[in-house]
């Protein structure tokens, strides 16, 4: 039995369809079929029924792929720390940042860094946190700072900051000193982060809008900070920023008082519970210190 028969059999499982998992694979639908009786023949049961026309586990299939899982996962981390190690021979550090961590941590953070591990070589991403979390997975990233927790029993993570939300527009859009309600501002144009680049603030955003309720003509959705802030900048439509966001905002914009409390933005350090990069036990210490 091979890895590649386990993740073959996973990925029918998890489809459902021979069609869609050799899609999946990058394979042919009749090798797909071949390698999974292989595999059946090998264990000595049948996996999935397929007399229906949706292909199914049977009991045997559904007792048995817990355990694959399990194999392809466990075969996944080993590939990760062997990589890792090879990465700390060679003294190398691959770190995952944010936006708001390139900003506000990175230059004191790295500074420190070089002046007490002069030799280290770094390798620095920005990527979203989707992006950081799969590297960190992939043993791409040794550090990665993300809106959110990796909370599985291979990782850590350390809360370092909760950062305020603020609603945002040109003072053409909102002349007004008083706070504003909510009810008016679900009439106005709004500019907000699609939810694959910016998923924590999308979520934080839909728990006081639902966006299949407004109007499609009143969202403009945008994919990276650059253009979030120059569609501000431009008088586009009102917006919600983290406060490391407020400096790039030219002097027509302002920040607007809300009628309804906004929520804050957490960032997280994630990093592997088993590394013991000294550059990276260094960059540790000094965010426990923050």
């Amino acid at each position: 039995m091979e890895l590649r028969h386990l993740r073959y059999f996973v990925t029918v499982a998890e489809t459902q369809s021979f069609t869609k998992a050799a899609q999946k694979l990058f394979t042919t639908q009749p090798s797909l079929s071949q390698q999974i009786k292989d595999l059946e023949q090998e264990v000595g049961v049948t996996l999935f029924d397929r007399s229906a026309r949706q292909i199914r586990l049977t009991q045997e299939g559904q007792a048995f792929l817990g355990y694959a899982q399990s194999a392809l996962e466990h075969a996944h981390l080993a590939i990760a720390v062997a990589r890792q190690v090879a990465q700390q021979k060679q003294n190398q550090l691959h770190i995952g940042f944010l936006n708001v961590a390139e900003i506000k941590l990175m230059p004191a953070l790295l500074a420190k860094l070089k002046q007490h591990l002069p030799n280290v070589q770094l390798h620095i991403q920005s990527l979203t946190c989707l992006e950081q979390i799969q590297a960190l997975k992939n043993a791409e990233l040794d550090l990665a700072f993300t809106r959110y927790p990796l909370d599985e029993p291979e990782y850590a993570h350390h809360l370092i900051l909760q950062e305020p939300l603020y609603l945002v527009a040109s003072k053409k859009l909102y002349p007004h000193a008083q706070p504003i309600s909510k009810n008016i501002l679900k009439n106005q144009s709004l500019i907000l982060c699609e939810q694959t680049s910016s998923p924590v603030l999308y979520e934080k955003i839909q728990q006081h809008f639902d966006f299949e309720q407004l109007p499609k003509q009143q969202l403009m959705w945008v994919t990276n900070v650059l253009q979030h802030i120059n569609l501000i900048n431009m008088g586009f439509g009102f917006s919600f920023l983290p406060e490391y966001a407020l400096k790039f905002l030219n002097s027509d914009v302002v920040t607007i008082a809300t009628e309804f409390t906004l929520p804050q933005l957490a960032l997280y350090a994630n990093y592997r519970k088993d590394v013991h990069h000294p550059a990276l036990r260094f960059i540790l210490k000094e965010l426990h210190a923050l």
